[in-house]
């Protein structure tokens, strides 16, 4: 990835000068011309072998200053698969007033290898009361007729008004629920604002992304005609993932999103549930028709830091009459099915790639959707009724 930036001044009192941003972008990419002209004498950058390239707008927010070396690392790996108008604003409220503008290309090599596809950021860092002035400076400065995307790149605040107000004029907003400090809260208001009738954010979670695989063999057993029988008598389920902090008991988030998931999916009663704490285990017990279903989550714990992954999940149906289980190979790059019917194990099985990927990448991922993710946001309401079991019970959540 190529890149090329120039700085401009913007005064504090003056606020945001979008005719002098795009003024700066427009000779940034009279330059890439190098020259070169069409028919009618105007600059053309294509026969220069250089090509502007915008199929979406992406707004990337972060409130800490120190973090613009890692948000310029994430968007190297979006620009490859998404040439865009990128802005990124770095805000620090607590700071000084300024406010610092830099306008730049991202450009690589097209696949034939004989063009650069080149997309544009515009940078601007604000402190104190220079960054109110940010919500209101973005519009103007979007591509129109491309959809609008906002990476909130920290904790998000629901209730915070530059987040509301840069949230209003997206298409779609990118969160990552490993950020929460305080999961079990922070959590429980993601659920409060998706269940608002009022609200109309369409929202993507990189941590749910990171589940996609998972979700994709578990929902193939209902593929299967023959395992529908069994799988209407789903009376246990079982989710075994990595705890790096075992001792301090709590649960990941992402274990939480998947029984939220199937819950939704098959009626579970989520609403009344009740929660008990098992040694290193926690197990649900809720109702769905005149059906009991057990829901165990279990530590294994890992003495490594870093998010907890899931390593196994099952599900087993009228009294141990079947199993379906989904695993994590060993090495960490595969997820296996496994099926036993009346106590016979089936040789039938799928096999699925499995990998940790970068932020850069997740983040990529979610940019190719625009429609409102149902499934996800019917998990994170289900799986709040779970958080409120626990906190009544005093159990805490991790990422």
């Amino acid at each position: 990835m190529e890149t090329q930036e120039h700085s401009v001044a913007l005064s504090a009192a003056k606020g945001i000068e979008v005719a002098r941003l795009e003024k700066e972008l427009t000779a940034m990419w009279s330059t890439a011309t190098d020259g070169h002209e069409d028919d009618e004498g105007r600059e053309d950058a294509a026969a220069s072998g250089v090509t502007r390239a915008c199929v979406l707008n992406l707004v990337a927010c972060t409130l800490h200053p120190d973090s613009r070396a890692k948000v310029d690392e994430v968007l190297d790996d979006v620009i490859e698969q998404h040439p865009a108008r990128v802005l990124v604003l770095v805000i620090d409220q607590g700071g000084e007033p300024k406010l610092d503008a830099y306008v730049s290309t991202r450009c690589q090599l097209s696949r034939k290898g004989a063009k650069q596809i080149c997309g544009e950021q515009i940078t601007i860092e604000a402190g104190g009361v220079a960054g109110e002035t940010l919500a209101s400076a973005v519009a103007p400065l979007l591509i129109p007729d491309v959809p609008v995307f906002l990476w909130w790149k920290d904790v998000p605040d629901f209730d915070d008004k530059l987040f509301q107000r840069l949230a209003a004029t997206a298409d779609r907003v990118v969160i990552d629920s490993t950020s929460f400090v305080h999961p079990d809260e922070n959590f429980l208001r993601l659920a409060e604002m998706i269940s608002a009738p009022q609200s109309k954010v369409k929202l993507s979670d990189l941590s749910w992304g990171q589940l996609t695989a998972w979700r994709t063999l578990l929902a193939s057993f209902w593929d299967v005609p023959e395992y529908r029988t069994h799988l209407d008598q789903i009376d246990q389920l079982e989710i075994i993932y990595e705890q790096p902090d075992a001792s301090s008991g709590a649960i990941t988030l992402r274990a939480l999103l998947v029984v939220g998931w199937l819950g939704a999916q098959l009626g579970w009663q989520t609403e009344s549930v009740e929660v008990v704490r098992e040694d290193e285990a926690l197990r649900f017990t809720m109702q769905t028709g005149a059906r009991l279903v057990s829901v165990r989550l279990r530590a294994t714990p890992t003495g490594e830091a870093g998010e907890s992954r899931i390593l196994a999940i099952s599900l087993t149906c009228a009294g141990a009459e079947a199993r379906f289980h989904v695993a994590l190979r060993p090495e960490g790059t595969k997820l296996v099915t496994g099926i036993s019917i009346g106590g016979e194990e089936l040789a039938v099985g799928r096999v699925l790639p499995y990998e940790v990927r970068r932020e850069g990448e997740r983040l990529s991922r979610e940019l190719s959707f625009l429609i409102r993710d149902a499934a996800y946001e019917k998990a994170v309401t289900a799986a709040a009724h779970l958080v409120g079991a626990m906190r009544q019970r005093h159990i805490t959540m991790k990422h």
